[in-house]
């Protein structure tokens, strides 16, 4: 399954991100699998124990300028989406992602990490931002 114009890169919940909220540059995926009690033996020679459960982790940046009602629109979305609601202070969510690698989309539940936010100005007493970065990360 190809990139979908529906599901487009990000799906929270039942929230489809909308692409003007992720500056396309920005859009990384890391689909990445853990090894158990792997080791090199004496000759250097490495053996693996992969895990079945890979880790994905997906970020993007928010456009520059955006206001705050925007951001507000796209953070009010994502945490309506939370498992728990929107007071879910696990920020834990069923995320739905394009991976380029597998050309395919996963699903797994991640969480959002911490947010950095920096205003870039006021204007006319409307406040922008610089670019945020939104990320979701495996449980």
């Amino acid at each position: 399954m190809a990139y979908s114009n529906t599901d487009k890169l990000v799906k929270v919940g039942n929230y489809v991100i909308p692409l003007k909220y992720i500056a396309a540059e920005s859009y990384k995926v890391l689909y990445s699998t853990s090894d158990l009690d792997s080791y090199r033996d004496a000759n250097g020679v490495l053996h693996r124990n992969p895990l079945a459960h890979k880790v994905g982790k997906v970020e993007f940046n928010t456009p520059r300028l955006l206001t705050n009602t925007e951001l507000q629109d796209l953070l009010t979305n994502i945490r309506s989406n939370y498992k728990g609601g929107a007071g879910d202070i696990s920020k834990t969510a069923t995320v739905k992602f394009w991976n380029p690698e597998y050309d395919n989309y996963i699903t797994q539940d991640m969480y959002v990490p911490d947010i950095n936010f920096e205003i870039f100005g006021i204007f006319d007493g409307v406040v922008k931002f610089n670019a945020v970065r939104i990320a979701f990360i495996a449980c």
